[in-house]
This record gives C-alpha cells, sequence and structure tokens, in this order.
C-alpha cells in the first residue's frame, strides 16, 4: 500500500527506543525523511547508525521536547538537514507518577508543562510551512487513560493532563483543518518497552509483588491476552501521517488490545 509520503519531512520525539522508534523506522519504510528527536546522545546515536544500516534516510539530535527552547532546537535540525517537517510526531514521555496523597501542587504544573504545553510548543514551530504548502500531519501518542482512567496505576497527574492534550488536538483540528493539516492522537495501552518494563518493574518492587505476577494481572484483562508490540502502534501512526488518511481529523484512536471499555 503506498501511503503517498515518500519524500515527506517527519519529525519524531522520544524517538531513540520503543513506540517513538518504531514509528521513526515505519515512516522512513515509507520513504519519510526522519528526525529522531530524543534526551540522550547515546541513544539517538544508536537509532540512526541502526536505521542508517536499513538504508533508510535517518538524522537524530538531542533536545528536551517538553520547553519551547527544546523544540525550536529540534526543529532547526530538522530543517537544515532535511527541510520544513511535513510531519510531527508527538511522544513525550508522562509526567511524575503518584497517586493523591504522592503528588504537590507542582507535579501537576510540571505534568501541564510537559504534556500540554509541549504540544503547543512543537504546534508553534511546525505549522506555519505545513499551512504554506496546504498539507501536514500532527499525531500525538497519548494514552487510553482519556477514555478510562488508569485505576490499578498511580498515573493521577497523566489521567488529568492527558485529557488536556486531547481537548487542545480536537480543537487545533478544526482550526488548521482548512489548511490541510490533520491532528489526531493515538490512546495507547500497554506496549512492550524498555520504559515499560522499568516502569512496571519498579512498580512491582514498590508494592511487594512479583513481576511476573503483576504483568499477568493486568495482561488478563487485555481482551488479546498480551501487551502490544511497538510496530503495532507504529503502523497506526504511519497511516494517520499518510495520504490516505486525509479525512481523518481531530480523533483520538485507541490502540490497546481491546483493554478500554467504554463505548465511545
Amino acid at each position: 500500500m503506498d501511503f503517498g509520503i515518500t519524500g515527506k519531512v517527519a519529525l519524531v520525539s522520544g524517538a531513540s527506543k520503543g513506540i517513538g522508534k518504531a514509528c521513526a523506522e515505519e515512516l522512513a519504510s515509507n520513504g519519510c525523511k526522519v528526525v529522531i528527536v530524543a534526551r540522550g546522545q547515546e541513544g539517538v546515536d544508536a537509532a540512526v547508525a541502526e536505521m542508517t544500516v536499513k538504508g533508510h534516510r535517518i538524522a537524530g539530535t538531542t533536545a528536551d521536547m517538553t520547553t519551547a527552547e527544546g523544540v525550536k532546537q529540534a526543529v532547526e535540525f530538522a530543517r537544515s538537514t532535511f527541510g520544513d517537517p511535513d510531519i510531527a510526531v508527538a511522544n513525550v514521555y508522562g509526567p511524575k507518577h503518584g497517586r493523591w496523597d504522592d503528588t504537590k501542587e507542582a507535579d501537576f504544573r510540571e505534568a501541564y508543562e510537559h504534556i500540554v504545553m509541549g504540544l503547543v510548543h512543537l504546534t508553534r514551530e511546525v505549522e506555519g510551512h505545513m499551512r504554506r504548502q496546504h498539507w501536514g500531519r500532527l499525531v500525538t501518542i497519548g494514552s487510553n487513560c482519556v477514555k478510562e482512567p488508569h485505576r490499578k496505576l498511580p498515573l493521577l497527574t497523566a489521567n488529568v493532563t492527558r485529557v488536556g492534550a486531547v481537548a487542545f488536538n480536537k480543537t487545533l483540528s478544526d482550526e488548521l483543518a482548512p489548511y490541510g493539516i490533520t491532528v489526531n492522537t493515538l490512546a495507547t495501552g500497554g506496549f512492550a518497552t524498555e520504559r515499560f518494563e522499568e516502569y512496571m518493574r519498579q512498580f512491582a518492587t514498590d508494592n511487594d509483588i512479583a513481576y511476573e505476577d503483576l504483568l499477568t494481572d493486568l495482561a488478563k484483562d487485555v481482551p488479546l491476552a498480551r501487551f502490544g508490540r511497538p510496530e503495532e502502534m507504529a503502523a497506526v501512526c504511519a497511516f494517520l501521517c499518510s495520504e490516505r488518511s486525509s479525512y481523518v481529523t481531530g480523533q483520538t484512536i485507541v490502540v490497546d488490545g481491546g483493554l478500554t471499555k467504554t463505548l465511545w
């Protein structure tokens, strides 16, 4: 299937590993020139080297995509390397974890800066070029907590701010639609990534639960009875970034193996 994005410039954040890396590779395999962004130079270099060997057009840079300065730096790198981004995938890791008794007001402010303002900064930097060419794709890797709050896991600030990001994208989609720019959110469930394992192992330790028992307990709630693979999320992301998704905007698409029980 030709997605019609050969030669497009894609900027993917949080792309040195996990879902972000899978999205970057999927876009590259569909002909995009991809800039991957992450905070760690070593991870960026390793991901670039791995994808370059496969014949993809990849470049990478380090930046903090939760700040205006970091976003500007990353976009300027993309512009000087391949050109202005036609596609931007926002994949910023979630805020500080905790339940109500564990969180302070500063934690909520930080979460809002990361999850919502990070999107605001990215949009400001890339939408001008997209408007001028009357084509653009903005995709946010979010969480299924926007449909059903996390209950088993202590993710209060994520439950609150991920919804704010969806509201931003939904409102933005209306304003950018006349310029041929689509704006969508992917709501993820549990995916077998390095960060997922790190978080779950720490959660199991903190709660005196065997790691394997924790995974079994969480997976049994998923109708498909397993956690997702990064490439499964990447396939949906690539579609939303494609020419074939030109009539899909303002949507929150859940990719969680059927875990979410809501009807909408």
